[in-house]
């Protein structure tokens, strides 16, 4: 290990790659716009009726959203009234559209 870090090499990404902000992410494309994001996680909610937080991050995840944009849309549509937020019995947290 020594002598990988000797010769310059890098065992992974750094901390800035990890953000978004290092040379690799430079040629990820464009990044999606939060009104895309909100169009999409309305849809997504709307169509199942209720979708537990677990459910609609690994949605998102698939689609390539980060989970900070995921709640800022949610945050959007909970203030705006297009979806409510509340918790099962089991105390997991689901959103559903009204």
């Amino acid at each position: 290990m020594a002598r990988r870090r000797q010769q310059g090499e890098r065992k992974g990404g750094g901390l800035l790659d990890y953000l978004g902000v290092g040379e690799s992410a430079e040629g990820r494309g464009t990044p999606a716009r939060p009104e895309d994001i909100g169009d999409s996680v309305y849809g997504y909610i709307a169509d199942r009726g209720a979708v537990s937080k677990e459910d609609l991050f690994e949605w998102g995840k698939s689609k390539g959203y980060k989970a900070a944009d995921i709640m800022r849309a949610v945050d959007l549509l909970a203030k705006s009234g297009k979806i409510r937020r509340r918790l099962d019995d089991e105390g997991r947290l689901i959103y559903s559209a009204r």
